[in-house]
């Protein structure tokens, strides 16, 4: 079987709406706080040969006006003691957890708003982000995906409303 029928027999991102019992854990692990209880709630899931699900990852989308606040990504990699080789290199060679529930979010949720924004302090979730997408607005550490035409004053303009949230 090629990676991509490995990846599709065992491994989802899923939309929930229950996010605290599905990837609570794994948010508190990673960021030592409960799981917001707000947005739109990505989750990957790997399913064993025993058709036991494990979260493997997690991503709020939190809808803003017109654009997506990308936050809480995160993904754990304690998980991939519970997968096989076979499927661990399939889902590296996707792209991995994060890049998914990125393009994802980017694919499924297009017609939802008008960008997504994210903001990132890590190198290599940086990298990622990238790959998936996202690209730099000339604002320390935030990222824009604007995936559809959008005339430049509007994205200067969402640019600039973003960053005055702040970090989110």
């Amino acid at each position: 079987m090629n990676q991509a029928g490995e990846l599709n027999e065992c491994f989802r991102v899923v939309e929930v709406s229950d996010a605290a019992f599905v990837a609570g854990g794994l948010f508190q692990l990673k960021f030592g706080d409960p799981i917001p209880d707000y947005g739109r709630h990505l989750v990957a899931l790997y399913q064993n040969h025993s058709h036991q699900y494990v979260p493997v990852g997690y991503l709020n989308v939190f809808p803003h006006d017109t654009v997506a606040l990308i936050g809480g990504g995160c993904t754990d990699g304690r998980a991939f003691e519970y997968i096989d080789q076979q499927h661990a290199d399939a889902i590296r060679a996707s792209g991995g957890t994060l890049f998914n529930l990125l393009r994802y979010a980017f694919t499924r949720m297009a017609t939802d708003y008008e960008a997504f924004f994210g903001y990132c302090g890590d190198a290599r979730a940086e990298e990622v982000d990238l790959a998936a997408g996202f690209k730099h607005t000339g604002v320390p550490q935030l990222l824009v995906n604007f995936h559809r035409p959008v005339v430049h004053a509007r994205r200067e303009t969402l640019i600039k409303e973003v960053a005055a949230l702040g970090p989110f």
